[in-house]
């Protein structure tokens, strides 16, 4: 399989050599982590009301740091999550429940289902919300709110439009890692900035396989 050596290579270049499976989750994790909290409608408002950009540092589990930038079109059906020091930026249409990895560095992509990353679908499966009080973050006022499920527990600090500007969740596993803004910014994103660019080619599934060879060497 050619395009395996060349997606190894690749990473090799990069920071690190991030097109690896924890780098994978940890942006699929964001993704799902950001977007799953609309099953709290009865209590906050977790999806976007307006387009917005938030850039955010994500402390995964088992993961060193990430800086990631995440686009969010009103309604959160759409999101792009990307960042400069990762090789790697995913397209999620949660419509459809997937997520287009992208490798620019190739013009190579794959499409992956994002239930498993869910939290609507685990930890707040049945949960029950409670609002903690208000404080200011990235310049913006946000309201504490905690949801506990039998299936673990999440804290986040929303915007009254529905931004998240800090976050954590834990399972019985442990906790799962924690998301800050740092910096939020309004304004119309453009469609095409959550389309599959035009020249890019299906991978067949070489990205993750990539990464997961990459962490059993």
């Amino acid at each position: 399989m050619r395009i395996l050596p060349a997606i190894r290579r690749a990473a090799g270049q990069m920071q690190g050599g991030m097109v690896s499976r924890p780098a994978v989750s940890a942006l699929l994790g964001t993704a799902a982590f950001l977007l799953a909290c609309a099953v709290a409608q009865a209590a906050p408002q977790l999806v976007p009301t307006r387009d917005v950009t938030v850039n955010y540092i994500v402390i995964p589990r088992d993961h060193a740091p990430i800086e990631v930038r995440v686009s969010v079109q009103a309604g959160g059906l759409h999101l792009r999550v990307a960042g400069e020091s990762l090789p790697i930026s995913l397209l999620v249409d949660r419509r459809e429940g997937t997520a287009a990895i992208l490798l620019p560095m190739l013009k190579l992509y794959d499409t992956v289902a994002i239930g498993r990353f869910d939290p609507e679908r685990t930890i707040l499966r049945g949960a029950h919300f409670e609002r903690r009080g208000d404080r200011h973050l990235a310049g913006l006022a946000c309201t504490d709110w905690t949801a506990v499920s039998p299936r673990g527990h999440a804290s986040a600090c929303i915007t009254p439009d529905g931004v998240i500007l800090a976050g954590m969740a834990s399972d019985a596993s442990g906790d799962l890692g924690t998301v800050r803004a740092t910096v939020v910014a309004y304004g119309a994103l453009p469609p095409v900035l959550f389309r599959l660019p035009d020249g890019y080619h299906d991978a067949g599934g070489a990205i993750g396989l990539a990464g997961a060879m990459g962490r059993s060497e």
